[in-house]
């Protein structure tokens, strides 16, 4: 395991601070495209670490521990460094099934959970077409993916900040291409899709569920009814006019729902 490449936010408004909030990002990317980070920011500490094989902690990592069992040891090695307690706990995508591992280990130190599209079983009723998308080797391939990932991205090409964004991921996908394409195979696998639900049936956090109703890489519809199922208790919103990524199409109101499930 490498060295922890972290960011930490500090809340704004300290009087007003919610508590501590650990985000854990999704395949293939790294922290930085968390967009909303800053508006948590307003509510929350806001921490947020690369996991081995993403973002500036790809060098000098093995294959072997880019699975998402290594991901949950290396997340609880970082709260216990940070000392983290009685904090909530946010994962997207990948990092929704990382963090449902670290939950089943972290029971009572975890305030809440928060899963944003996570990686669950639900992959299932997407298909191998709409998995064969995270397979992109060029810019044409990369805009094909982002039909899947966005209700609708085009409006964003005007934003050279947000085009040099994926220009990056996809240079970052194709310098690992081994790598990744490791990772994506063990994230798919029937075994790991059944551990992952596994520890998804056994949290006992309370849990916020937020999805996308325009989702193409996890079905919204059986995401959330896999969960109802896992957790009688679980809170969940479906956002009208996102895909997988919510907290950048509908950012407002995605801190709104994180800000009020905190409150409670």
């Amino acid at each position: 395991m490498s060295k922890f490449k972290e960011k930490i936010i500090k809340c704004k408004e300290p009087n007003q601070c919610l508590g501590d909030l650990l985000f854990i990002h999704g395949f293939c990317v790294d922290y930085s495209y968390m967009l909303a980070a800053k508006e948590l920011a307003k509510h929350f500490n806001v921490y947020m670490i690369n996991l081995p094989g993403h973002g500036d902690n790809a060098d000098h990592v093995k294959t072997e521990d880019m699975t998402v069992y290594r991901y949950c040891d290396y997340v609880i090695q970082y709260v216990e460094e940070r000392k983290l307690n009685n904090f909530y706990l946010m994962g997207h995508s990948m990092g929704g099934a990382v963090v449902s591992l670290v939950e089943n280990q972290l029971k009572n130190r975890i305030k809440g959970l928060i899963l944003v599209a996570p990686h669950n079983v639900a992959v299932l009723f997407m298909g191998l077409r709409g998995l064969s998308v995270f397979y992109v080797k060029n810019m044409h391939q990369k805009y094909r993916l982002l039909d899947y990932l966005y209700k609708e991205y085009r409006h964003y090409l005007d934003d050279p900040d947000w085009v040099k964004m994926n220009e990056n991921q996809l240079k970052f996908q194709l310098a690992h291409w081994c790598e990744m394409k490791t990772l994506f195979q063990h994230l798919g696998s029937v075994k790991t899709l059944r551990n992952i639900r596994k520890a998804q049936k056994a949290i006992k956090a309370p849990t916020l569920l937020l999805v996308g109703k325009y989702d193409g890489i996890i079905s919204a519809k059986h995401t959330i009814k896999g969960f109802k199922r896992y957790i009688p208790n679980v809170q969940i919103y479906t956002f009208e006019n996102s895909g997988h990524l919510p907290f950048e199409e509908e950012q407002e109101l995605f801190v709104s729902k994180v800000v009020e499930f905190a409150s409670k």
